[in-house]
């Protein structure tokens, strides 16, 4: 099977697993909501954000597996690289689960005494994470492999199934340990399956034996994972020190309020980002033995269908967010169309940041990509910070929108263009119609929101559609323009040669006659 064929076939079972989350996600939401309450809801929403700064003591080990695996797949000359390279993965996971679980000792001993109320959830929840620390590996190993379809296919059971643990605890009276349960059983599945597919599937890349480690091959891989996990220190401070911010700063009930504004963003960022994670292992191995130019068209082609996605759903957020909190939670779960738009603009612009850092990370990039988001992540804290103070909810995401304008975009940009050989000119050329049309859009879609805010869901469903179609008709012909035309074009005849010869006429006539 292709690159292409397996990229589209893990994108297309991707898709349905986050339509899936989607759909279980908001009706959980709300169930919780009315049997936890908001403060209960917002005590877990916390807990979640502190075990994603255990993740940091990863060091990377595990984000840089994919890559790597891909990489020696890539290299006939060395046929059991890759089993070496699993069985030294395995190995450093071992070694870092004893670290992990001091760490979490130090995480339960050091929790504020106003949260005191999480422990019971999050004594069991810090546990299975030590525990289940090492078969994090599983998982990744697939997505090196390109077993994408299947490994979405898996975390769609697991995500039930964990789902389904939490609603009946929560409905037997358990609380917020509830939460905890549902969320361990969910990890356990990922794991089990995916050691049960590479069992099945790859076991001839499996190593008999777990080598001994050598301390110069072990501190090469720390330090270049460690330039990872200051990444991930960083994105923590863009994407989740918000929330714990706001529920230290202003309490948890208002982290609910915030979560719930912000909700439909952060449920549909993951779908313009999986369209580059997914293509991260493929990217990789193109990269031992495609030209540069090669690459370039690859990932200009990316970045410009991430932003065509993205810019769909930023318009139908600051059109219909209002609406959608009102119809989901209330109303008064709503902070208004200016943290709206804050929301939906920060959300297209790291889509842009996170297309061109990821195509960097392909070249090796991982310390200037690091450094780059540390800066963006710190001047987004502290700003955020400062701004909540001074001007309440929308200072948080007005400082995430600082470090992304000043810091990272720029930074990836330039890094980028000097990988390709480039300039940062001529690589955001064919990103300009869809940003001037989008931008357009996003202001209608505003003045939309100010005239209209269904509270009931076929008002909810006409703005959001309404908006969806207006950007098709607008934006959709961008798709037509630059590299990734070549991907779209022949997708769009094979669709054009399955209609009637009339219908077919007049569609094909669409995006080739586009200004």
């Amino acid at each position: 099977m292709s690159r292409t064929r397996r990229y589209l076939r893990g994108m297309g079972v991707g898709y349905a697993h986050q339509l899936l989350s989607m759909g279980v996600g908001l009706y959980l939401t709300r169930f919780l909501l009315e049997r936890l309450g908001s403060e209960q809801y917002g005590l877990w929403i916390v807990g979640m954000q502190l075990l994603g700064w255990l993740l940091l003591l990863d060091v990377g080990v595990v984000a840089l597996v994919p890559r790597e695996i891909a990489i020696s797949t890539g290299r006939a000359d060395d046929p059991e690289a890759t089993s070496r390279l699993v069985g030294f993965s395995v190995r450093l996971a071992l070694m870092q689960t004893v670290l992990v679980g001091v760490a979490a000792l130090v995480l339960w001993w050091l929790l504020p005494s106003d949260w005191d109320a999480l422990r019971p959830a999050l004594g069991p929840t810090l546990l299975a994470f030590v525990l289940q620390y090492p078969l994090r590996l599983l998982p990744a190993l697939l997505e090196g492999l390109q077993d994408l379809a299947w490994q979405s296919g898996a975390q769609m059971v697991a995500f039930l199934l964990g789902n389904a643990t939490t609603v009946g605890l929560v409905l037997s009276g358990q609380g917020l340990v509830a939460l905890a349960w549902g969320w361990i059983v969910q990890q356990g599945v990922v794991a089990m399956l995916a050691g049960w597919r590479l069992w099945r599937n790859h076991r001839h890349l499996l190593p008999r034996g777990l080598p001994a480690l050598a301390w110069p091959e072990v501190l090469h891989w720390l330090r270049r994972g460690a330039w990872i996990s200051v990444d991930k220190l960083a994105t923590l401070l863009v994407s989740g020190t918000d929330l714990l911010l706001v529920g230290k700063l202003l309490g948890p009930e208002a982290t609910v309020a915030y979560a719930c504004t912000g909700k439909a963003v952060s449920i549909l960022i993951h779908q313009p980002r999986m369209l580059v994670n997914t293509a991260l292992p493929g990217l990789s191995q193109m990269r031992t033995g495609e030209s540069r130019e090669r690459l370039l068209h690859v990932t200009t082609g990316l970045t410009q269908a991430t932003l065509l996605v993205s810019g769909l759903l930023a318009t139908g957020v600051v059109a219909a967010n209002g609406a959608f909190v009102g119809w989901w939670v209330g109303a008064d779960k709503h902070l208004g169309l200016a943290v709206t738009v804050l929301f939906a603009l920060n959300m297209t612009l790291r889509h842009l940041a996170n297309a061109t850092a990821l195509a960097t990370f392909c070249f090796g990039d991982e310390r200037r990509i690091a450094l780059t988001t540390l800066v963006d992540g710190s001047l987004a804290f502290v700003l955020g910070a400062v701004g909540l103070k001074l001007f309440g909810y929308i200072g948080a995401p007005l400082g995430t929108l600082a470090g992304l304008v000043l810091v990272s975009i720029p930074g990836h940009l330039r890094a980028l263009a000097r990988h390709s050989g480039t300039s940062v000119g001529q690589l955001l050329l064919p990103l300009a119609p869809w940003g001037l049309r989008t931008g357009i859009l996003m202001v209608l879609g505003a003045a939309a929101a100010l005239a209209w805010s269904p509270g009931h869901f076929a008002g909810l469903f006409t703005l959001s559609a309404a908006a969806a179609l207006l950007y098709l008709l607008v934006v959709g012909p961008v798709a037509f323009r630059g590299p990734l035309e070549s991907y779209v074009r022949p997708r769009w005849n094979a669709v054009l040669a399955r209609m009637p010869a009339r219908w077919a006429a007049r569609a094909g006539s669409k995006p080739s006659g586009t200004p």
